[in-house]
């Protein structure tokens, strides 16, 4: 129960987090702006109506890097200086959050959407996202707001490159129902392209031929023009190629995604419930594109994500559906990844001397990946079971989908209930080292600079399709009607929306807190994770 704090922390920040607009004239409407502020102070408790809450939260990507993770050696040194000495850095694209208190305080709290091509956290320095856009309510908004955004420049460009992003908000707030009109709040992010992981910034960047393996590990005329941060030569390292050529992980046709908090009939009741929803959607997706040795993911079926709650613990419930994937190589089927095999490994591995003896064909010093091999001519050459053992892998890309963790916990906040709440994704990716590979950067025999260095469990994490969603509604149902709230004058954001408020001043964790919630998924999320996921440990191949 120890990050029950954390969740209600993320959606009280939600529920609190300032809608920025650049008219004054018409606040509630959907605006665009740099820089975000929490609402103006007020001393009077949260109005007690309606009694639902609920939160979503959709990210194309989410990249996070651990402290201490970046070596100086690194092929991007300047990466460490993201994370600090104790918390991560987290950086999120294409979100989409959708957040619904109908015990706000202020009437603009109420129902919030919002969507961004970009947030990060940076270590311990609250830093506000580029350009995103907001709608709140009340009061209604009877039109959603839809513009085209273009992701800010950041420290993470090395690591993921995004094209534009086009977002669409919906805050709704009826005068006569209040939340009680089907949709409350909905975001939607489209981006049109994405690439991630160019280059490995946990490894030192030491050349795999200075690599202190057995002497029949790794064969004398295997030399790649890349080191260990570039995979030997299989991505671009410190070049960002803007059509996604020589990274880890390519969406040529971007992600779609939707957050949205409806109020429906709970089943078998004449009670109302809130259904929390998140959606992600992509056709394929290609792991070390413009390689022959690459391969092409094809979503089959999207990974959609449901929070319901109605008041009664036992008529709640969390659904997901996983993701079917198929993965391909050249017109060849490798695997198919769904719910009775969520995971699955691709080794990475340099050839041992009898590699060579095992082929006919002149092979590229290109590293061995999923048991083929690039010939000197660039084409793709699958290797035999005997030719496949000749192989040491240094690496392991694990494939990973659904991953769903949930939750249902008792809370007084900001209501008395029990919350139930979610996480999952589309498709994990990570990067993880072998034994081999472990226990040789481990080495105290070698005088190679950056050596012996301990390497960490995961290389490289990119979480695609990241979701998250949350529903917590008193016993008795959503209340409908007109609300009667001694509620602060005005149904507007404040004017003056610069200027931090002297709460969110005199609470440094607030104002941090609310750039959290503006990246949507990371402090919601990694609770769920960080409790019931251990990180995995170097894996030896057989």
């Amino acid at each position: 129960m120890r990050h029950r704090g954390n969740r209600a922390l993320a959606l009280g920040l939600a529920c609190g987090l300032l809608a920025v607009t650049t008219s004054a004239a018409s606040p509630a409407s959907a605006a665009s702006s740099t820089s975000a502020t929490m609402p103006a102070a007020t001393q009077q408790e949260p109005v007690d109506a309606g009694h639902a809450v609920g939160h979503a939260g959709s990210a194309a990507v989410m990249l996070r890097l651990l402290p201490g993770s970046v070596p100086e050696t690194s092929i991007l040194p300047d990466m460490a200086q993201l994370p600090s000495d104790d918390r991560p850095f987290d950086a999120g694209y294409g979100l989409a959050t959708t957040q619904l208190n109908t015990n706000a305080a202020l009437p603009f709290e109420r129902s919030i959407a919002q969507a961004t091509p970009e947030g990060s956290l940076f270590g311990d320095v609250e830093t506000p996202t580029g350009g995103f856009l907001v709608q709140t309510a009340a009061p209604d908004n009877t039109e959603p707001a839809t513009e085209q955004l273009s992701a800010p420049d950041s420290p993470a460009d090395a690591l993921v490159n995004i094209g534009d992003t086009t977002a669409t908000v919906h805050a709704r707030w009826s005068k006569d129902d209040g939340p009680c009109l089907d949709t409350a709040s909905r975001a939607t992010t489209e981006t049109d392209r994405l690439a991630a992981g160019n280059a490995i910034p946990t490894l030192p960047d030491i050349d795999v031929t200075d690599l202190p393996l057995p002497d029949d590990a790794r064969a004398v005329r295997f030399r790649p023009d890349g080191g260990l941060g570039t995979l030997g030569g299989l991505l671009s390292g410190e070049e960002q190629r803007k059509n996604g050529k020589g990274s880890l992980v390519r969406v040529p046709g971007g992600f779609d995604t939707r957050s949205e908090i409806s109020v429906v009939d709970a089943p078998g009741s004449d009670d109302k419930a809130v259904r929390s929803t998140s959606t992600v959607r992509t056709e394929s997706i290609e792991l070390l594109p413009g390689s022959p040795l690459g391969m092409t993911a094809t979503v089959r079926r999207p990974a959609s994500l449901e929070v319901s709650a109605t008041g009664d613990p036992k008529k709640s419930e969390v659904s997901f559906d996983v993701p079917i994937i198929t993965v391909k190589r050249g017109g060849t089927k490798l695997f198919t990844l769904n719910a009775r095999n969520a995971t699955k490994d691709i080794p990475i591995g340099v050839p041992k001397p009898a590699l060579y003896q095992r082929t006919k064909a002149k092979l590229a010093s290109v590293p061995i990946v999923a048991g083929a091999a690039q010939t000197a001519k660039g084409t793709r050459l699958a290797l035999s079971g005997p030719a496949r053992r000749a192989v040491t892998d240094l690496f392991v890309l694990r494939l990973s989908v659904g991953g769903l963790n949930q939750t249902s916990d008792k809370t007084d906040t900001p209501i008395t209930g029990t919350e139930f709440a979610a996480s999952a994704r589309l498709l994990d990716i990570q990067l993880l080292p072998t034994r081999a590979l472990a226990d040789a950067l481990a080495s105290k025999k070698s005088d190679v600079a950056g050596l012996p260095y301990e390497v960490p469990s995961t290389l490289a994490q990119y979480s695609l399709g990241e979701q998250t969603a949350g529903a917590l509604v008193a016993p008795g149902g959503v209340e409908c009607g007109t609300i009667v709230a001694d509620a602060p004058a005005g149904d507007a954001v404040p004017s003056d929306v610069n200027t931090p408020s002297t709460a969110a001043t005199s609470v440094p964790l607030l104002w941090a807190g609310s750039i959290a919630v503006l990246i949507g998924v990371a402090l919601l999320t990694v609770p769920f994770r960080a409790s019931r996921r251990e990180a995995p440990s170097p894996v030896p191949r057989e």
